[in-house]
């Protein structure tokens, strides 16, 4: 929790003294009506940044988490205003990717191949939910609007008797000119467990 907060504090610093427009123009983001906050979809659902303090919340008034928070303060300040290149990067392939590549694995990866490795419908049922639209990779895969400027990619391969389920995330070509390496860790994990705790389909 203190790293979380160390991180967040420092993400709402950069913020407010960043320039509003250029985070607009560069991130994909828009103002609010009154002008009191900028608007931005973040794994297809609108929040709302405050311009005086930092704070993030969603479309309804829900604070959300620190993590959250931090990423899309992150993304605000960061974002190069480059457009996606639809060529894909493992984690291992972003700069110092290797220093952190096994922790993400088991911390992103592995949860959606538990979950999802014997079935691979309601692995794209749930991506739907985060704004994802199926793509051919693997048995089953979804590019997913992390932000507007800034697709991942889920990928599936569904197990046998010969080999285990495997899951893996990918990053648009562009992913370094949005976020830091560390930043996009976090990312990745964030839709790791935003897949695994979406509300799953009851069955009659």
């Amino acid at each position: 929790m203190c790293n979380e907060l160390t991180a967040h504090t420092a993400a709402v610093n950069d913020f407010l003294a960043a320039d509003p427009d250029e985070m607009v123009l560069k991130s994909g983001a828009a103002y609010s009506d009154d002008g009191n906050h900028i608007i931005i979809s973040y794994y297809a659902q609108k929040h709302f940044v405050s311009l005086a303090s930092g704070e993030v919340t969603t479309a309804d008034n829900r604070q959300v988490s620190y993590n959250d928070a931090t990423l899309i303060l992150q993304y605000l300040k960061q974002c190069s205003g480059l457009p996606p290149r639809n060529r894909w990067l493992s984690f291992l392939e972003l700069p110092q990717g290797i220093h952190h590549h096994v922790p993400f694995i088991k911390s992103a990866c592995e949860p959606i191949r538990d979950a999802f490795g014997s079935g691979l419908d309601l692995f794209l049922q749930q991506t739907v939910k985060l704004g994802g639209k199926p793509i051919d990779m693997g048995d089953a895969a979804a590019l997913i609007p992390a932000f507007p400027k800034l697709p991942l990619a889920a990928v599936l391969w569904e197990g046998d008797d010969e080999f285990p389920a495997r899951a893996t995330i990918l990053f648009d070509s562009i992913a370094p000119y949005q976020l830091t390496t560390a930043a996009l860790w976090v990312l990745g994990c964030e839709l790791a467990k935003k897949l695994v705790s979406q509300p799953l389909p009851t069955t009659s």
